[in-house]
């Protein structure tokens, strides 16, 4: 036998499918599909076929000629080969348009969304679009990833009769996860459309959704999902509310409930607590907040007392709680170690520091360990350090001390996989970032952050840009997004110009100035920064 002859057709089938299955299933179907009967027999199989990701093809980079004919391949070839095996589709919603009107897909169970943006919502979420008429009976479960940019009150408005629209048309839904950029601050309740006299998607069992604040939550569980089991709520505020739940049949179902609030409360003690404590059947409780004005720290008694002890099925508390400003009153200062010693008395693995600004006044942070969330709350100079291989988004901020290298050198090692990092301090640094090459200069006191792709340095001292920008002090090899003060960044990069700096800002792609500044550049910023 001459194995120079030897094709890929040749091969066995049981060695080809070992072969394909090791391969992206979209490369396979857009390699092979239509190339000869054997390899079109394998790309058509009901594995390959059942489950497409198209989200890594966009039909906006009108600049990738290769997209454009990959897309036209899958709309006018691939997919209505293969329509009738779809059962799990994920795609850019820029794409899904042209998607749907492809061909019809009967086995269509799982829809995901990335970057669903405010024309493709509006079209696809009313009940005369194709989409509704359609799959509205056909849908069990949806993921829609809301872009970036839903700041202004018309566009919000859209996104909640979005919401709206999703409840009401698609009576089958049992997963939904409607999700929205984290930095977006909603002004307004996203489902104050939701008529308490309907019962809506009684269907749902998982729901995770992105809301504006605490009354968006309690109309959640005021009975309407019926069957609903977990609930996990992004929010901005709880505050105070004035609606009152009277059919608690949602509160006594539910298993899993994990909010997670941006913004610091007052309103901790008497409005989430009293909800907290009628889960009579709570399992699994993950808690994410910052409160403010108390008069004492909140510790595991609290907690146990207040909401754990009316749980009797509940197996994991999952915490990160900051308490800021709170005014102690007592003749002892509590310690780390007195919060962390109630916690660990009713069998609670936590870490926990304090930072006192006067006499009276202080902020404790205590979260739970191992630390599972991709947030935590912002983090001082007493932070104790640890391992957090799930966080990929932190800020850093004192206002009482400067950051200091081995503070930096503790963020670097606690927080391995970290993508964004916010730092705030105004507080000039007591020992000074290096700023030229020295003979004492070694490798090994440079600080790497590997994975960190967006740094904020807006309300800072100069001396954190240096810090940071400054390849002489820290390794930052895949930062492309930076906002910053214009004058910090010129002053540190010497009109950009200098060499040291250089490096670690040679593969921004977007810089956003304070103030969103629209300067005139000269030709050195631009050769500074190729790729803006």
């Amino acid at each position: 036998m001459d194995i120079s002859n030897v094709s890929i057709l040749d091969l066995p089938d049981e060695i080809l499918l070992t072969i394909f299955k090791k391969l992206n299933n979209i490369d396979l179907l857009y390699s092979l599909m239509g190339i000869s009967q054997k390899l079109d027999r394998f790309a058509c199989d009901f594995y390959f076929t059942k489950d497409v990701d198209l989200t890594t093809v966009s039909s906006n980079d009108t600049s990738n000629s290769r997209l454009n004919v990959m897309v036209d391949r899958f709309c006018t070839y691939i997919l209505p080969r293969i329509h009738n095996n779809v059962a799990c589709l994920s795609v850019q919603a820029s794409l899904f348009q042209r998607i749907l009107h492809s061909s019809n897909y009967p086995n269509l169970r799982k829809l995901t969304l990335i970057n669903l943006d405010i024309d493709t919502a509006s079209h696809m979420f009313n009940k005369k679009s194709l989409f509704i008429r359609s799959y509205k009976h056909q849908i069990s479960h949806l993921v829609v990833k809301i872009c970036d940019g839903f700041r202004c009150r018309p566009i919000e408005i859209i996104i909640a009769q979005t919401y709206v629209a999703i409840f009401t048309w698609l009576s089958n839904i049992q997963y939904l996860n409607l999700d929205g950029i984290d930095g977006n601050r909603y002004s307004r309740r996203l489902l104050r459309g939701l008529s308490s006299m309907i019962c809506y998607s009684s269907s749902v069992a998982h729901l995770r959704i992105r809301i504006h604040n605490f009354d968006d939550c309690l109309c959640l569980l005021d009975g309407r999902l019926s069957r609903l089991h977990t609930l996990i709520v992004k929010l901005d505020f709880v505050r105070h509310s004035r609606i009152i739940i009277n059919n608690e049949s949602t509160l006594r179902k539910l298993k899993c409930f994990s909010p997670y609030v941006n913004r610091p409360t007052v309103s901790f003690d008497n409005a989430l607590v009293p909800v907290l404590c009628r889960m009579l059947n709570m399992e699994k409780l993950t808690l994410s907040f910052r409160v403010r004005r108390r008069n004492s720290f909140i510790d595991g008694i609290y907690l146990t007392d207040q909401a754990i002890n009316y749980m009797s099925h509940l197996h994991t508390f999952i915490f990160d709680i900051a308490n800021d400003n709170t005014i102690i009153n007592a003749h002892s200062k509590p310690s780390s170690d007195d919060i962390r010693r109630t916690f660990i008395e009713r069998g609670h693995h936590v870490d926990c520091y304090i930072d006192y600004h006067t006499d009276k006044i202080g902020r404790c942070h205590v979260y739970s360990l191992s630390f599972t969330m991709e947030r935590i709350h912002y983090i001082t100079s007493r932070f104790p350090s640890g391992m957090f291989m799930n966080v990929r988004v932190l800020r850093v901020c004192d206002i009482d001390r400067s950051f200091e290298n081995t503070f930096f050198a503790k963020i670097s090692c606690s927080f391995p996989l970290l993508s964004e990092l916010t730092v705030s301090n105004t507080t000039e640094r007591l020992e000074k970032p290096s700023h030229q090459w020295g003979k004492s200069k070694e490798a090994s006191s440079i600080i790497e952050y590997s994975c960190l792709v967006k740094l904020i340095v807006l309300d800072v001292h100069i001396d954190y840009v240096e810090q940071f920008l400054s390849s002489l002090n820290t390794r930052l090899p895949c930062l492309n997004k930076l906002h910053i003060r214009y004058e910090h960044l010129a002053t540190v990069t010497e009109n950009f110009t200098r060499d040291a700096t250089r490096i670690n800002c040679e593969k921004l792609k977007c810089i956003i100035f304070e103030y969103d500044l629209h300067l005139v550049q000269s030709r050195d910023f631009y050769l500074y920064f190729p790729f803006l």
